[in-house]
């Protein structure tokens, strides 16, 4: 069995770790180098062969007991390997490894890297996706009929989808929804204007949309690499959800890069209207998994469940 080491993020090669990343299968942006370090509180890594296999651990220190957790804006991350699948035999040795090091893990990756061991809780959690390698026509085919009378309204309105900018769209959502969201937290906001400070491997981009008065009335953030755009932030006011105007964003959205060899990931959600939503411009499925595991010292493992 290669050795696995555990590195701290200051001891990583970062142009080493984003080539693993972009030629993983399961590669994505929430596991770049740079995101990672402007998002996670603090992050290491278990590394095999010279970068060949990464497993990227964000953590936090509480009562002096270290433990994974997940940080905002990151779905999920997992085991990545160069060129292939990572086996059940590598699985399972990560995983225990990581294991020693912390006692609370709360780890979401994809399905295919979901594995099953003693002590270990496994989630299901929804992710819808839709191919953009179509034609706009055809894609538009597979719209739900409710959707495209909300289209007919946002575009009778006279509605206007623009580029938009990063600090914006962050001002735009934090005092649109702050109080109804609490861990929205404005510091963890302000994480991703530092991720926008880098674009070797993923780039972060912002749409909106306006009226024709050029009043703001829904913005989007996405986080995309050469094979996925992700919907990482977004938010309408009452005008604009009167008028559709998200409705229309993601609809522009999808015309402008119809054709492309992009997955638009709209990052899922349990919320039943949220689902409806998303599923009405025809996405699919496609399920990640949350492992969860505790084996803090009792009385701490009652605590923190």
């Amino acid at each position: 069995m290669p050795t696995l080491r555990l590195l701290d993020a200051a001891e990583i090669d970062a142009r080493q770790w984003d080539a693993c990343i972009a030629l993983a299968p399961n590669g994505t942006p929430y596991a770049c180098f740079h995101y990672l370090n402007a998002m996670a509180d603090r992050w290491c890594a278990l590394v095999m062969d010279d970068y060949r296999l990464v497993m990227p651990l964000p953590f936090k220190r509480k009562w002096g007991i270290r433990y994974v957790y997940r940080p905002p804006f990151i779905q999920r991350l997992g085991i990545f390997q160069v060129n292939e699948r990572c086996s059940e035999v590598l699985k399972k040795a990560c995983f225990e490894k990581a294991l020693q090091h912390f006692s609370y893990l709360h780890y979401s990756v994809d399905a295919e890297t979901a594995i099953e061991l003693p002590h270990m809780q496994a989630f299901a959690e929804p992710n819808y996706v839709l191919d953009l390698q179509k034609p706009y026509a055809s894609i538009r085919s597979q719209y739900h009929p409710s959707l495209i009378r909300s289209l007919k309204r946002a575009e009778t309105s006279g509605l206007m989808l623009q580029e938009g900018s990063l600090p914006e769209a962050i001002r735009f959502c934090y005092a649109r929804y702050h109080r109804q969201i609490p861990e929205l937290a404005d510091k963890d906001l302000q994480r991703l204007l530092h991720a926008a400070q880098h674009d070797r491997c993923y780039q972060i981009n912002c749409h909106r949309v306006v009226n024709q008065h050029e009043e703001l009335l829904a913005v989007a953030v996405w986080l995309h690499d050469s094979q996925r755009m992700i919907a990482i932030l977004n938010g309408c006011n009452e005008t604009g959800r009167t008028l559709r105007a998200m409705h229309f964003l993601f609809d522009r959205v999808i015309r402008q890069y119809s054709n492309t060899p992009l997955v638009l990931d709209f990052e899922g959600s349990s919320l039943p209207g949220v689902a409806r939503f998303i599923r009405n411009f025809g996405a699919s499925l496609e399920n990640y998994v949350t492992l969860h595991a505790n084996r803090l010292p009792f009385p701490l493992r009652w605590i923190k469940r």
